[in-house]
């Protein structure tokens, strides 16, 4: 359940319904048609982007009189965001193919009325269910910001209360999309909430849970498909596996092979210089490598940078001495494919065979899983 506070805030914003590094079979194209008014709008620029894996697809019209007509075709249903200006509130929806109509208000964009799309209409259910969940992370997230932005002497109290409020969060809406995919196991958006939810490490035995649940149609949907493969390709790397082995360049340009470090535990940890939550961790990472690097332990930082660079200034930056490689093709990483790689920050610890005998570690649990281990 490690990624639905990611997801929480995701499906808030509602950018994108696809993950950027999943490719499943492309499915036969559907013509869809989104046309509507808004109201209040005189003679402004109406935009309607879509997230295509890579980045935006975006296309416009001026619009005199507020209404607009858009005509595209879709590989799979997805979410669309309507708006007038990219920093401002838009009106997301799922589109499908077919004619899908809109009403709205310039002023309140984002609240909208859909019609034409029944994927959007179950979609809208779904996120009216989610808003307690949403409430009590927003309610954790605002406490933690507390003790970051202030020397509050309760700041441990305040954050542990942060945390249980972050935990009641996730348990309440894991409840929410149990409840939904088991009520609707027909449906698409079932198979959506997992791609968007689940597919993430840690996450592997409830999207594999949640799969089994779904009718075999929304299955081999586009959703459907994708969790399959996730699936596929997070098994090939669970826990007991030997790790894959890889091939990749350091920061000088030279050529480091996973196995010549064969004889050693070696944490693999996935990360990049743009990755917040991988810049946090890092302290704890080096704290961990200082006290085991003499002890037959190492560490292989893969990033899945682009830029050279902006990872060069980030190892600097964090004081990350270990060993660092990267093909700077970003979320296409060679070994970040081979590892299933959905989300950073990631890690796999393997024995000094190249087996895999623990994934994603974090803070104490690093420590805690290095000391049972080296002595």
């Amino acid at each position: 359940m490690k990624k639905i506070s990611m997801a929480l805030s995701f499906l808030a914003l509602s950018i994108t319904g696809a993950l950027a590094q999943t490719k499943p079979t492309a499915v036969k194209e559907e013509v869809f048609s989104l046309t509507g008014k808004i109201e209040g709008l005189k003679d402004e620029k109406i935009f309607l982007s879509h997230y295509n894996g890579k980045g935006f697809d975006i296309d416009s019209l001026v619009s005199t009189d507020g209404k607009f007509a858009f005509k595209g075709k879709l590989a799979y249903p997805s979410i669309y965001g309507l708006y007038l200006n990219p920093r401002k509130e838009r009106l997301n929806i799922f589109v499908q193919g077919g004619a899908i109509t809109v009403q709205t208000t310039k002023d309140s964009i984002s609240k909208g009325t859909v019609k034409g799309s029944p994927l959007h209409n179950e979609w809208m259910i779904h996120r009216k269910q989610m808003e307690g969940a949403y409430a009590i992370m927003s309610q954790s997230d605002k406490l933690y910001r507390t003790t970051v932005k202030t020397n509050n002497p309760d700041s441990v109290a305040i954050r542990q209360k942060a945390h249980t409020l972050f935990v009641a969060g996730e348990t309440y809406a894991d409840s929410i999309c149990r409840q939904f995919i088991t009520t609707r196991p027909n449906s698409m958006i079932s198979a959506f909430i997992i791609n968007s939810y689940f597919m993430g490490a840690g996450s592997e035995n409830k999207a594999k849970e949640y799969y089994n649940l779904l009718a075999k149609n929304a299955q081999s949907s586009y959703y459907g498909t994708s969790v399959k493969e996730f699936l596929d390709k997070s098994a090939k790397v669970d826990v007991g596996r030997m790790a894959p082995a890889f091939s990749m360049e350091d920061t000088t340009g030279n050529a480091f092979t996973l196995a010549s470090l064969k004889g050693k535990y070696v944490l693999v940890d996935f990360w990049a210089s743009w990755c917040g939550p991988c810049r946090k961790e890092n302290p704890n990472v080096v704290k961990a490598y200082n006290e085991y690097r003499d002890k037959n332990f190492e560490i292989v930082g893969v990033s899945l940078d682009d830029k050279k660079a902006n990872w060069l200034k980030a190892i600097n930056a964090d004081k990350l001495t270990w060993i660092h490689v990267s093909d700077l093709k970003g979320w296409q990483n060679e070994a970040a494919k081979m590892y299933a790689v959905s989300a950073v920050p990631m890690n796999f610890l393997l024995d000094k065979n190249g087996k895999i005998i623990a994934k994603n570690l974090r803070s104490e649990e690093l420590h805690k899983k290095l000391a049972e281990l080296i002595h």
